[in-house]
Parts: C-alpha cells; structure tokens; sequence
C-alpha cells in the first residue's frame, strides 16, 4: 500500500511539473507561486502581492475551483480556504465569492 502510495505522489508531482509549465486555469506559473506566500499552511503573509493579484486577473475561476479539494494542493502545503479568499482580497472584479457560486465544468488550461 504505500508504494502505491509513494506512486500517485509522483505522478501527481509529474503532472504538475508538467502544467506549471504553463500555468494552470489561465494563471502562469510564476504568477502561482506570487501567491502561495498568502495561501500556504505555515505562516502565511496577511496579504497577497501586487504580482499575485495581477496573475489572478486573467484566472479561469470555474477551473480554479476543480482543484479546491484536491489532494494536490494537500502536497503543496496550499490552504484552500485562503486560495478561495484571493479573489475578494485582491478586489478583482466579477469574480466568484465562492465555488459554489461557480458551474462546474471540465478544468481547461
């Protein structure tokens, strides 16, 4: 069992190695990592940077809100519920308030 274990971590690791390349959900890499200070579980920072919210922008939200539960964002010591705040704490327009709020769909890159 935990070698399974240790194989679904690195596949999970591969496929975001994979996407970081780009990005993810309309957001650049670089962008996802200007945000992280403010979302991560280990003291985080009280706000997020100029940087973070300008990558935010552009984000495809719906698609954002597929990886909410994720297992994904476990490993990446991300808190969700302070990912789901950024929105509102960057003030980007028309954004959800929440992924409820969001139909869903098929994430798209």
């Amino acid at each position: 069992m935990e070698k399974l274990r240790i194989v679904f971590v690195a596949m999970v690791a591969f496929v975001l190695v994979l996407e970081g390349v780009h990005g993810i959900c309309n957001v650049s890499n670089d962008g996802l990592m200007e945000c992280k200070p403010c979302i991560q579980n280990d003291n985080p920072t009280d706000a997020p940077t100029k940087a973070c919210c300008a990558a935010l922008e552009s984000a495809d939200f719906k698609c954002l809100c597929k990886y909410k539960d994720s297992y994904v964002l476990k490993t990446m010591d991300i808190n969700s519920t302070r990912a789901m705040e950024l929105p509102q704490l960057c003030s980007i327009p028309n954004a959800p308030v929440s992924c409820k709020s969001v139909k869903r769909g098929t994430p798209s890159n």
